[in-house]
């Protein structure tokens, strides 16, 4: 055998360690390509509008597996919220996120609009939707209201209850008592000029008058970086943050079994800040109602 052409071939051609090392990662790169494009794939909401009373709601399912988890964004906010967090639950359990009516895709509704009627809407989009209670409700900001009164309401259909920085239904009186009548006016003419038509006022009443939860399993979750507008005193300004993390506390004794968390990098659109933390929470109450299901 002639090991001088074979040599000569080998020189021709020498890989060294710097292409073994761009190989290996480019193989690497193309291996979490494919396992982006997946899970992608796998995550794939369906996305409906159903009857509600001669109007209709738009409501986006994703996952399979119970109990159903429904998600119920803020004041004046749409479903846009939530990506983070429908998916992340999306992978242990079916989950909904829904526009409340003149909201995103949803149809209009007369106004003004309260907490009695978000209710109303949600119990009958559940039904026609074919989203099979009980559910577990996770309700931000003003949606913690209406997840408030329809586990009130239809404790038969309610798994459990997921608060995140929640309004509670003594907020308002709170704020009154820390910036008196002028400013509170001031207040009280921006919130009802919100968007969506809705009655604070009226909304927080029935939320009060429907009592607690009894044993039903709920999370509450608080901001644990929660800004006040530049323009009011900064004494004033801590007063206030310290009385809305004083009701979030408050919202876990809604339940003789709540437990209470906070966010630390979270803002109030906790869902947004630190989704994961959402889902993690959301993940634990659901195992929960599995573990107790007869």
């Amino acid at each position: 055998m002639d090991t001088r052409d074979s040599s000569h071939r080998n020189q021709l051609h020498p890989v060294s360690r710097h292409q073994s090392a761009s190989a290996i990662w480019v193989l690497l790169g193309s291996v979490v390509i494919l396992m982006l494009a997946a899970a992608c794939a796998e995550y794939a909401p369906q996305s409906s509008l159903f009857d509600v009373g001669g109007r209709r709601l738009h409501i986006s399912c994703a996952g399979v597996g119970a109990p159903p988890v429904l998600l119920d964004s803020g004041l004046a906010s749409d479903n846009h919220d939530w990506p983070g967090v429908q998916r992340r639950v999306s992978e242990f359990t079916q989950v909904c996120s829904y526009d409340r009516a003149g909201l995103g895709r949803s149809d209009p509704a007369s106004t003004p609009r309260t907490s009695q009627d978000a209710v109303d809407d949600m119990h009958a989009l559940l039904a026609n939707a074919g989203v099979a209670g009980p559910v577990v409700l996770v309700g931000h900001s003003y949606g913690g209201l209406n997840a408030q009164l329809y586990s009130a309401r239809h404790p038969e259909n309610v798994a459990g209850v997921v608060l995140l920085d929640s309004l509670h239904p003594d907020t308002l009186r709170r704020a009154r008592e820390l910036l008196g009548e002028q400013e509170m006016g001031l207040l009280m003419s921006a919130l009802r000029a919100n968007l969506e038509g809705v009655d604070l006022v009226e909304s927080m009443d029935q939320v009060q008058a429907a009592g607690s939860l009894g044993i039903l399993p709920l999370t509450v979750i608080a901001a644990g970086n929660s800004q006040q507008s530049a323009f009011i005193d900064q004494g004033l300004a801590e007063r206030l943050t310290a009385s809305w993390a004083d009701l979030q506390v408050e919202l876990a004794d809604l339940s003789l079994i709540g437990t209470h968390l906070t966010a630390e990098k979270s803002g109030h659109c906790i869902q947004c800040d630190q989704p994961k933390l959402v889902a993690d929470a959301i993940k634990d109450l659901v195992k929960g109602v599995r573990r107790d299901e007869p």
